[in-house]
């Protein structure tokens, strides 16, 4: 039972010993260190409608009409968002807005609306305030119409879109 006793001690050292040496190299291998996961997160960007974009009344034959941006009859959006924060805005394409009358089918039955222009200008032309808000004030430019235009009220709906 001594000898027994001795092989396990003596055993139990070198393990113990043996350990000991890796872990003392592994440790000598190894280094860490901190850093910290940051992000910011921003007020989301919104648009809302405040007025029509109105042409108003006019004549069978009249000349083409535009509202510009600054007139009492432009479309108005308040636009809110991040505080102090630049945003670009996008207008309607020409020839992809046309307002209709009854069914729409005939050219008679169609004014296009093109030229859209806006307060601030299109592009990367927008700035929330210090309280994160902005007007935005939008026109554009009525078709001539035919003298055989079908009288009637006309309507066409189009998107402005602001993004950061």
């Amino acid at each position: 039972m001594k000898k027994t006793f001795k092989k396990v001690s003596t055993t139990m050292c070198l393990l113990g010993l043996s350990t000991a040496g890796l872990m003392s190299v592994d440790l000598a291998k190894a280094a860490s260190d901190t850093a910290q996961a940051l992000a910011v997160v921003t007020a989301a960007i919104n648009i809302s409608q405040v007025a029509d974009l109105d042409f108003g009344s006019s004549v069978q034959g009249d000349a083409a009409s535009t509202v510009a941006p600054g007139d009492a009859t432009a479309a108005e959006f308040a636009v809110t968002g991040q505080a102090s924060t630049a945003y670009t805005i996008t207008l309607p394409a020409d020839a992809t807005v046309t307002m209709i009358t009854g069914g729409g089918a005939t050219a008679d039955e169609q004014i296009a609306v093109n030229s859209f222009a806006s307060t601030p200008a299109a592009g990367a032309n927008g700035l929330l305030d210090g309280t994160g808000a902005q007007t935005l004030k939008v026109g554009a430019t009525r078709a001539a119409l035919s003298g055989t235009q079908t009288a009637g009220s006309y309507a066409a709906n189009f998107t402005v879109d602001v993004v950061y």
